[in-house]
């Protein structure tokens, strides 16, 4: 590359100023901001490339003898977005071209444009094409501004004999198998330009088929698929430059809203426009580049069917193909798709048509519809092969493909309106049937796809420890082998939606949830709980007095709650209470817990949990009791906040310390956990979604409070409650990546519509920020 170096000249106006070069396209990026171009893809694109071409050709002229500007890269294939980087290259026969460069590049860099520039000679150019294959690709769609056209001519000449000598697809083959790696399934937050399914992957079809041309070999044009994938992956791309004003590829939750405005849609059709168009890559790509494509070693269900896949067949597969589909991995991925686009499967699943791009809006879900069912299934895969409890499971079970179907169907019914479980599971049975499945089979198959959130709902919001919970839900399934079936999904369902929707904890609440409704059906392990006399018989000398003042006073269900050694634990806490509160903390597996027992004292409750926010520590179940005589034992489940590891020792001793000096009024925990907030600089807040119901199984009023998870939340919502006059027994929370899900149940609740239909106003407009 020829050295250079740049020098302003004193008072020259800026080409970026009114009236220089670069008015017009920096104006037109402006305006971008609020409206968009023609169909927002490729008219964008091409206008600002236009644009920015006239502004290059008045810096520039009168262009020097044995000089030509060509573009490369995005700006080269005119895709540049908004915001993206401007690729030039001044290509000059030789000599000193360091004062044009300055001419060309430094407007650019004063403009605050991101500029790839390089300045080469035709030999520099071919060389560092030789070495670099990003140089290549890069040069590969090159095009020419302005100058020379004998010099580009022999630009493309030189790119011709590097690109002869060196083949692209073994690069590109890496490269589409590294996105792979990196996204096994396509992404929900997609990186529209170098993700999985993106344009990059178009970029690598669009350079190799100029290496056929200028080679000589023949070369398709893109197909109309091809085309029409490009277009909506450009303007989501040009949509999200625009609303964020600067280079940003994401398509992350909290752009989908601003970017299906700048589009002209509503947010769903935009998401699915794009989910269409990365599913139309990816399909192209197997198809382009089937190595990609690596085969999954054999599996567990191998003895199932001998057969491959069925790539080129023309008729529905059986079940034992079916099978071997769903245990094959993404070859068997492949393989479907491949069965679908024949028209095989319409009359096997045509629900398929619904699912198949279709979004899925919630931040927590990773992945589209499609994508989520067949993550799913290697979920599923890997607990079949499990050798610990979940795999000793399945063995029980022993029906390794029904699980497998299971798990490919369960949210079949999305996007067919209504009740999607409900749906799915009229699907789920006339699939099974019409696969050739005994009735059966196909029943537990329809009944699983039914009940498949019967778990995770009911251990993240309801009383694990109430008899009554376990039996609806018992009686619900109506036997072990459909409660095995949803237990498996679960775990499977949960890990394949997203990290957030999966950890300890979750895992804790739902094989304790299996375990109890299993002992039911003469396996698993019952709720511990305890008797009176249990207790009895277990306190210390001289401690029957307090032990049977604490047992009088404290709610019926109390002891069905606790154990023994909870029980003794909580007499120890009260036979030390001094102050206002006495706290411990125990470890647990997997998350710890913490005890307080306080007097009556107006606040108590919130000082407490406004220490737990202000000190990092995460609440993700309470358990609130007040005796007769007003004492309060509190118990939550808790972790670290950030790391969702034990509590450690330094951060006990300050939440203590917070509650004390807080309980004297010494310290205004509210404002700690404000300052906390400011600190990690927390979204705006949000209105949440209030809705108030009766369990019918306990008789309780329970509120679920859906909202942004941000620090201090459950202080402030149980404040709110308090003043409502509700009297909180428990109160669970299930987070959901930057959203929780809070339930609280109000022992002794009005059940009358009308008055849960106030409470909820009343609580909503308490929230509203």
């Amino acid at each position: 590359m020829t050295p250079f170096a740049f020098a302003r000249v004193s008072g020259a106006p800026t080409p970026s100023e009114p009236g220089g070069p670069l008015r017009d396209y920096l104006g037109l990026r402006d305006s971008l901001r609020s409206v968009s171009r023609g169909n927002g893809g490729s008219e964008v694109c091409g206008l600002l490339s236009d644009v920015l071409d006239e502004a290059v050709r008045e810096l520039v002229r009168p262009v020097a003898e044995g000089v030509a500007i060509v573009a490369v890269g995005g700006y080269g294939r005119r895709e540049l977005s908004p915001h993206s980087d401007v690729d030039l290259m001044l290509l000059h026969d030789g000599g000193d071209r360091s004062g044009l460069a300055a001419d060309l590049f430094r407007p650019l860099w004063d403009a605050k444009l991101r500029v790839g520039h390089s300045v080469r000679t035709l030999d520099e150019a071919a060389s560092v094409a030789r070495a670099s294959l990003e140089t290549q690709t890069t040069l590969l769609t090159g095009r020419l501004v302005t100058g020379d056209e004998e010099l580009f001519a022999g630009l493309t000449a030189a790119i011709s004999a590097v690109t002869r000598a060196r083949p692209l697809r073994r690069h590109l083959l890496a490269e589409e198998r590294a996105r792979r790696e990196d996204s096994p399934y396509l992404l929900m937050a997609a990186d529209v330009k170098t993700g999985r399914g993106g344009l990059r992957t178009l970029h690598g079809f669009e350079w190799e088929r100029r290496r056929e041309e200028l080679i000589g070999r023949f070369s398709t044009d893109s197909s109309h698929e091809e085309a029409m994938a490009r277009e909506s992956l450009l303007r989501v791309r040009n949509a999200l430059h625009c609303v964020t004003g600067r280079s940003h590829d994401v398509y992350s939750p909290d752009l989908r809203e601003p970017v299906a405005q700048w589009l002209g849609l509503d947010v769903f059709e935009s998401a699915a426009e794009l989910m269409d168009a990365m599913r139309t890559v990816d399909r192209l790509a197997e198809r382009r580049w089937p190595e990609i494509v690596a085969p999954r070693p054999k599996g567990i269900l191998a003895r199932l069917s001998g057969s491959p896949a069925p790539l080129g067949a023309t008729r529905p597969p059986t079940h034992d193909e079916l099978i071997w589909i769903l245990e094959s991995g993404e070859q068997g991925r492949v393989a479907f798709e491949r069965l679908w686009e024949s028209g095989c499967l319409d009359a096997l699943l045509p629900e398929w048509s619904v699912v198949r791009a279709l979004p899925q809006l919630a931040p927590f879900h990773e992945h589209p519809v499609a994508s989520h069912l067949w993550r799913t299934v290697d979920v599923m895969h890997e607990l079949l092969g499990d050798d610990g409890h979940y795999g000793r499971i399945a063995a029980e079970i022993d029906d390794p493909g029904l699980l497998l179907v299971v798990a490919f169907l369960h949210d079949i019914g999305k996007g067919q309106g209504g009740d999607h479980a409900e749906a799915g599971a009229v699907t789920a049975r006339s699939f099974g049937l019409r696969l050739g499945m005994s009735a059966e089979r196909a029943l537990l198959l329809e009944a699983a796809v039914r009940h498949h959130l019967l778990l995770p709902l009911t251990s993240t919001r309801r009383d694990l420890d109430d008899p009554a919970v376990i039996e609806e839900v018992a009686s619900t399934v109506g036997g072990l082998r459909l409660l095995q079936v949803l237990y498996l999904l679960t775990v499977a369902d949960s890990r394949a939606t997203g990290p957030a929707m999966w950890g300890e904890w979750k895992a804790a609440l739902v094989r304790t949830l299996f375990l109890r409704c299993a002992a039911l059906f003469g396996a698993g392990q019952p709720a511990p709980g305890s008797t009176r006399n249990q207790v009895m018989a277990a306190i210390r000398p001289g401690w029957e007095d307090l032990a049977t003042t604490h047992l009088d006073g404290m709610p019926d269900e109390y002891l069905r709650h606790v154990s023994v050694e909870d029980a003794l634990w909580h007499l120890e806490l009260i036979l030390g209470l001094r102050g206002a509160a006495n706290l411990d903390l125990r470890g647990g597996e997997p998350i710890d817990t913490i005890v307080v027992v306080g007097r009556p004292r107006i606040g108590l409750r919130r000082r407490v949990t406004e220490a737990f926010a202000g000190n990092g520590i995460d609440v993700l179940e309470a358990r609130l009791a007040t005796r007769s005589d007003g004492l309060s034992v509190d118990t939550f489940r808790v972790r670290d906040d950030r790391s969702g590891a034990h509590i450690e020792a330094k951060k006990w001793e300050r939440l203590v310390s917070d509650v004390e000096s807080s309980l004297k009024g010494e310290l205004d925990t509210g404002a700690k956990v404000m300052a906390r907030a400011e600190a990690y600089r927390e979204g705006p807040a949000d209105v949440p979604a209030v809705r108030g119901e009766v369990d019918e199984a306990t008789g309780d009023l329970v509120l679920t409070i859906r909202c942004a998870d941000r620090i201090g939340r459950l202080a402030e919502i149980l404040a709110v409650l308090a003043d409502c006059g509700l009297d909180i027994r428990l109160a669970k929370a299930e987070g959901r990546g930057d959203e929780v899900v809070d339930t609280f149940h109000v022992a002794d609740g009005d059940p009358d519509p009308v008055q849960i239909e106030a409470l909820e106003h009343r609580i909503r407009l308490a929230l509203r920020p």
